[in-house]
């Protein structure tokens, strides 16, 4: 790789990272091309870069940065997740490397707290957004819903 687009790579994880709500980094310990391809597939909804990065390039596009503390966690040769949506990122690799042992989860940083894999999957089992917005959402309703079956019922026993 040439200096430029060295330089250009940098920049534009530099741009991602300012977009950014989570780093998460795994490493690779032999997957076939066709796994990857998969975690690929899964991540690609939820980040914006997902790539096999040279830690050297890595840590100079994270100085500097929110997530500037994630450079102590590359050490081997590791591929990069950064998150639009850290909380279902933590999700799909926790699951990934449940099934695929090759994938080792090094750590992360989300919000102002460096993670490590046993947060991450603690992390992973957590809701979602979705899922807490749609259980105040019942929480909120039943009541009314109880009200209007009590309401019904009492209007059948007059008739």
């Amino acid at each position: 790789m040439r200096r430029e687009e060295k330089s250009d790579l940098i920049s534009a994880l530099q741009s991602s990272l300012k977009e950014a709500d989570g780093v998460f980094v795994v490493e690779n310990h032999g997957l076939t091309v066709q796994e990857m391809e998969s975690l690929r597939n899964e991540l690609r909804p939820l980040v914006s870069v997902f790539k096999v990065v040279k830690n050297r390039l890595m840590k100079l596009a994270l100085k500097d940065t929110n997530f500037e503390a994630v450079s102590e966690l590359m050490k081997r040769p590791t591929a990069v997740a950064v998150a639009t949506d850290a909380l279902a990122v933590t999700k799909v690799l926790a699951k990934f490397a449940e099934d695929h042992q090759k994938l080792t989860i090094v750590g992360g940083k989300m919000d102002a707290e460096l993670l490590d894999v046993n947060g991450i999957v603690q992390l992973s089992k957590l809701p979602s957004l979705l899922e807490i917005r749609g259980t105040i959402a019942r929480i909120l309703i039943e009541p009314a819903s109880r009200l209007a079956r009590v309401s019904a019922e009492y209007g059948k026993k007059q008739n």
